[in-house]
């Protein structure tokens, strides 16, 4: 696609700022959703995506009207070939997934979301996440749904929530690249004396415990600055214990991004971390009893693993040989 054909497929002339591009791109996609009437909503829905994709990224690098120009038509062909979605692809992932979008009115307030592309991309900060999300929930929603039909299962097993869990959680490892999202999504604090980078992330102490009528359970009291271990790996959460032994609650995150970036790197045993209770806590909630904030540095292991990891679609084979089993 070359720059004139995605001014063209937005509507506006050439030298618009970013602002008027994000604008008319939002009017159009809203204008896109299926249930807008359209005759081919997912192949405008693409058009329009990438054209903002390829405008987008030219506009901001040199100014209005400056965006570099086409050198001929291997460029054009090489930025239509991928303009389905820009974004790298796992060519080993067990199935594809849609690449979601918001549909919005013309005051912004979200009606819902459509599929604007399929495939095996990986998701990358550009995508919204809670829809990233959504995509691998009914990724394995299709996956359990084929098996009851393969099966002719008139209801579903009662192992079907926690099963749908569980398979979530492996499709979306295999559409997240940990280590370039780290570099993304956390700070980098500093560097080791070989000059590897340690990075810096926000993290608290969730005690686990659930409320009960008006009275919540908290956590062990800690003191600013203790120390805190790796305990255990259970169910895709990483224990803490103290300077005793004591085990005192697990990793959580305030943003969702981060659990899915770095638990799995923990289980393939791929990062150190050197974890202590924060001097600022949160106040002011009942709520903010159960949690603690956490200073937490981490650095990938640059050792081999013992063995190599498991294969991700030998876990989910294994993980569908169960559910079929009832």
């Amino acid at each position: 696609m070359t720059e004139q054909e995605a001014y063209r497929i937005l509507g506006i002339s050439p030298g618009a700022d970013e602002a008027d591009i994000k604008r008319r791109y939002r009017k159009l996609m809203m204008r896109a959703h299926p249930d807008a009437g359209l005759e081919n909503p997912i192949d405008d829905a693409r058009k329009i995506n990438a054209a903002y994709t390829l405008l987008k990224k030219r506009t901001p690098q040199g100014g209005p009207g400056s965006a570099g120009r086409t050198s001929g038509g291997r460029q054009d062909r090489q930025e239509e070939k991928s303009s389905a979605w820009d974004a790298p692809v796992n060519i080993h992932a067990y199935t594809e997934r849609d690449i979601l979008h918001y549909a919005e009115d013309r005051e912004g307030t979200v009606l819902g979301s459509f599929c604007i592309a399929r495939g095996k991309y990986l998701w990358k900060t550009q995508e919204d996440f809670p829809l990233f999300l959504l995509s691998i929930y009914r990724c394995s929603s299709q996956i359990l749904d084929e098996a009851d039909g393969i099966l002719k299962r008139a209801d579903a097993p009662a192992i079907r929530p926690r099963i749908q869990a569980e398979l979530s959680y492996l499709l979306a490892q295999q559409f997240i690249d940990g280590t370039s999202l780290l570099k993304e999504l956390a700070h980098q604090e500093m560097t080791d004396a070989s000059g590897q980078p340690v990075f810096r992330v926000s993290a608290m102490l969730e005690s686990g415990k659930t409320v009960s009528g008006p009275q919540l359970h908290t956590p062990p009291a800690l003191c600013p600055g203790e120390t805190l271990c790796p305990s255990a790996l259970r169910q895709h959460r990483l224990y803490l214990k103290d300077r005793s032994g004591r085990e005192v609650g697990y990793l959580s995150f305030p943003d969702d991004r981060l659990y899915y970036t770095i638990i799995p790197l923990f289980e393939q045993r791929r990062a150190r971390v050197r974890i202590r209770v924060s001097s600022k806590q949160p106040s002011g909630s009942r709520y903010a009893r159960c949690y603690q904030n956490l200073d937490l540095w981490l650095k990938l292991s640059q050792e081999k693993l013992s063995g190599p990891p498991e294969s991700l679609n030998l876990q989910i084979e294994r993980l569908l040989e169960r559910y079929r089993r009832g």
